[in-house]
């Protein structure tokens, strides 16, 4: 009970730390309200991830929570890998023209006398 209590608070602070100090959009926030929502929903009730397990044929809730967090780890790492490339580009871009308006001249090798 006691980590119940304490597991919940913590979720609930990370929660509206999210919802209020992040500016994010209305989507993104409602997502965050949805995923903390339901952690604290299955906080509070260890049983609910049983029965939604066994809803869609999964033996034990444990696993479900194992299987939709695999998921969602996989997604956070495209997305995350998505975000690289895109800045990866952007810079590249960046570097090209800056490059083209200020090009460096070489000076020839060979000694002057």
């Amino acid at each position: 009970m006691i980590f119940q209590v304490l597991f919940t608070a913590l979720t609930a602070a990370a929660m509206f730390y999210f919802l209020i100090v992040t500016r994010t959009s209305a989507l993104r926030r409602l997502f965050v309200l949805f995923f903390f929502g339901a952690g604290i929903g299955f906080i509070l009730d260890p049983d609910l991830t049983t029965t939604i397990a066994n809803l869609v044929g999964i033996g034990r809730g444990a696993d479900l929570i194992f299987y939709l967090s695999t998921l969602f780890l996989f997604f956070l790492c495209f997305n995350y890998h998505v975000r690289f490339m895109a800045l990866q580009e952007q810079l590249t871009r960046i570097v090209r023209e800056l490059a083209v308006r200020n090009p460096v001249q070489e000076e020839d090798p060979s000694p002057r006398r």
